[in-house]
């Protein structure tokens, strides 16, 4: 239990970062029936699937494996077939490295 607070937390905290960097947070938490999206955000014509992680350590290599990667583009591409409007925006997924006493790690086109 302690480690999924921890986990909303970094979500929260990765959230507010993009805000501070006028994104606007469309999705927290997104559930599809094939997937979830930590974040969804929007800046200008570019639409963001962020991925969040929280670690203890600064390991950020391997983070995000083969098979999350593909559920959650499947998930983002089931989201666009729904939200028309974002289909001829620009598209980027990130990843968020949120560790206790550091600023969060934002890995632009991560995957």
């Amino acid at each position: 239990m302690q480690s999924f607070a921890l986990g909303i937390f970094a979500e929260y905290v990765a959230a507010f970062f993009y805000m501070l960097r006028f994104h606007r947070v469309l999705y927290h938490r997104m559930k599809t029936r094939v997937g979830e999206i930590d974040l969804v955000a929007v800046r200008g014509r570019t639409l963001v699937f962020i991925e969040v992680k929280a670690r203890k350590n600064g390991i950020h290599e391997g983070i995000v494996s083969d098979n999350q990667q593909k559920r959650i583009r499947r998930a983002a591409e089931f989201f666009l077939s729904k939200n028309q409007k974002y289909q001829k925006y620009n598209i980027r997924f990130d990843l968020v490295v949120v560790q206790p006493y550091y600023f969060p790690v934002i890995i632009k086109n991560a995957f």
